[in-house]
């Protein structure tokens, strides 16, 4: 057996971050891209825009930091807010999980 648990933070009843928010915006920040990452999570530009655009509004500050294409081309990362609320987010959510599954050992697999 095991034990699946989800966790998010939420702002006024709408979600803010979850575990696959994080996801993308750890690889926005990793890869250098939202196109990269939108695609290494198989969904469109639009899309992991528009999620980074409504995180943004909710939590009221910039969370990304973009740089226009050209010669030198464009590109795409955490600004030092966003990418320490991203960490703090990231850390609360595996501390979570790992708190979950000590309490299901617990539980439902002590030795006897």
């Amino acid at each position: 057996m095991k034990i699946k648990a989800k966790f998010w933070i939420e702002k006024d009843g709408e979600v803010v971050l979850g575990s696959g928010k994080t996801s993308l915006l750890l690889a926005v920040d990793r890869l250098g891209s939202i196109q990269r990452a939108a695609e290494e999570f198989g969904m469109s530009y639009r899309h992991a825009w528009g999620v980074i655009r409504k995180i943004e509004h909710r939590v009221g500050f910039k969370i990304i930091k973009t740089k226009l294409g050209g010669k030198d081309g464009g590109g795409a990362q955490l600004t030092l807010e966003g990418k320490t609320f991203i960490e703090k987010t990231d850390s609360l959510l595996k501390d979570l999980q790992a708190i979950v599954q000590k309490r299901f050992r617990q539980k439902f697999l002590k030795q006897s």
